[in-house]
């Protein structure tokens, strides 16, 4: 299976639009915040993609991000390539997760002391 993804960094500008603005903004176009070297990253959906239709569907999301953040003076760079299952990003819902794990532990532990 030949999955595509569009990774995006972002660089903000104080006299720009705040961060959550841009995430909402990016989300809603279907890119997932990340941790990692990228801020967000878009998942292609189409398996098997042709090199014609990866061309393609790159034009057509880097028209739909230009166009979402005209006049939200932010800079951004696009880097897309074949995903091989290990990218050197973790998406924040993964992160969340581990947080909530790593809360419980510390309250358990905290609850121990306390006794």
């Amino acid at each position: 299976m030949n999955q595509y993804v569009t990774r995006v960094s972002v660089w903000f500008y104080s006299e720009g639009a705040s961060p959550s603005q841009v995430m909402g903004k990016l989300m809603d176009l279907g890119f997932k915040p990340v941790r990692g070297a990228y801020d967000f990253v878009y998942e292609h959906r189409t398996d098997n993609m042709t090199e014609a239709n990866l061309g393609s569907a790159i034009l057509e999301i880097s028209n739909a991000l230009h166009k979402t953040l005209v006049g939200f003076k932010v800079l951004y760079n696009l880097d897309t390539h074949l995903s091989n299952g290990e990218d050197d990003y973790v998406p924040l819902e993964d992160i969340d997760a581990e947080l909530e794990e790593t809360r419980k532990e510390i309250e358990m532990i905290e609850n121990e002391e306390k006794e």
